[in-house]
C-alpha cells in the first residue's frame, strides 16, 4: 500500500508535463482584470450617480428632516462612494495605458538611437566608449591641460566630445576656472584644476 501511494519517477514527469501544456491562471484573470476594469468603472460610476439623483429626489419629496435621512445617507453619501471606487477604477486604468505608452516610446527613441548610430557620418561606438587603458594614458598625456569656450560654462579635456570641432575653445588655467565659476563636465570629468593662491 505504501509503495503504490509514492509517486514514480515517470508520474512525476508527465504530471509536470501536463503542468506545461496548461495556460497560466494568473496571467488570464490579469488579463480579465485588465478587460473588464474601464467597463466596471463607467458601471459604478453611473450607479453611483443614479444613487446621487435618487437621494436628491427623496430629499425633496420630503419635508420632515427625519425622513430625509435615509435618502441622504443611502443615496448621497452611498452615491458618492460609489463614484469614487468607479473613478479610481478609470484613474488606475488610464495611468496604465498612459505606462504602456510610455513604455513602447521607449522602446522607439532606442530604436531611432540605434538606427542613428547605424549611419555612416555617425561617430564610431568604440571612440564613445574608449578602454580604460586608452583613457588613463590620454589623461596621463593631457595632465592639467583644461579646455573652455569663452561663454561656456563648464570646463573640459581636450579630448571631450562636447569641444570636438569647436575652434572658439582655448586653454584655461585653474585661475581661470576659478574667476569664471566654470563647472566640470559631466561627461569628460577633467578632475578639479590646481588653483594658485593669490598673494
Amino acid at each position: 500500500m505504501a509503495a503504490q501511494s509514492i509517486p514514480t519517477r515517470h508520474a512525476v514527469r508527465a504530471t509536470a508535463a501536463q503542468d506545461d501544456e496548461l495556460p497560466d491562471t494568473a496571467l488570464f484573470w490579469r488579463w480579465v482584470g485588465k478587460a473588464v476594469r474601464p467597463y466596471a468603472g463607467w458601471i459604478i460610476t453611473g450607479v453611483g450617480i443614479v444613487f446621487i439623483v435618487v437621494g436628491y429626489l427623496g430629499v425633496s419629496r420630503e419635508a420632515l428632516v427625519a425622513k430625509q435621512l435615509p435618502y441622504l445617507i443611502s443615496g448621497g453619501i452611498g452615491g458618492i462612494a460609489l463614484v469614487g471606487i468607479g473613478a479610481v477604477f478609470l484613474g488606475t486604468e488610464d495611468i496604465r495605458r498612459d505606462s504602456g505608452r510610455l513604455d513602447r516610446l521607449e522602446a522607439m527613441v532606442e530604436e531611432l538611437h540605434a538606427v542613428l548610430l547605424s549611419r555612416r557620418d555617425a561617430p564610431a561606438p568604440e571612440s564613445m566608449t574608449e578602454p580604460p587603458e586608452a583613457t588613463a594614458a590620454q589623461r596621463n598625456g593631457q595632465a592639467g591641460i583644461l579646455v573652455a569656450l569663452p561663454v561656456g560654462q563648464s570646463f573640459h579635456r581636450p579630448d571631450c566630445v562636447m569641444i570636438q570641432g569647436k575652434d572658439k575653445a582655448r586653454q584655461v588655467t585653474g585661475d581661470d576656472v576659478r574667476d569664471r565659476a566654470l563647472k566640470a563636465c559631466r561627461l569628460c570629468e577633467p578632475g578639479q584644476p590646481d588653483v594658485r593662491t593669490r598673494a
